[in-house]
């Protein structure tokens, strides 16, 4: 999950009008790509964060950093149900969420 964060981070940053349509927003400014672009660097920041407990052995933090990390994929889910994204871009999210919260609740229950 924190890999592909980060790629997805990194993906906004080197080309945020496709990126763009992944994330389920509409750039018909060029201005707005800055926004894509903040997008990018908290989905490359959330990836590293997450990158590094996981390195730190840290599972208890872990497992709630995941499940915290959901949280911004709902809102995300959200934002562009009700701007009427695509599809697409609603299942990318929906399924970012339930990826994050599926992982991070088994990560906790680990022994």
């Amino acid at each position: 999950m924190a890999l592909a964060l980060i790629g997805i981070g990194v993906l906004a940053l080197a080309a945020p009008r496709p990126s763009a349509r992944q994330y389920g927003i509409a750039v018909d400014d060029s201005r707005a790509l800055a926004f894509i672009r903040a997008m990018g660097v908290r989905d490359l920041v959330i990836g590293v964060l997450l990158l590094l407990l996981a390195s730190a052995g840290r599972r208890e933090l872990l497992a709630w950093g995941m499940v915290a990390s959901a949280a911004i994929a709902v809102v995300d889910f959200a934002v562009v149900s009700a701007a009427g994204a695509r599809t697409g871009a609603r299942v990318l999210h929906a399924g970012g969420a339930i990826g994050l919260l599926v992982a991070g609740l088994a990560i906790a229950t680990l022994r």
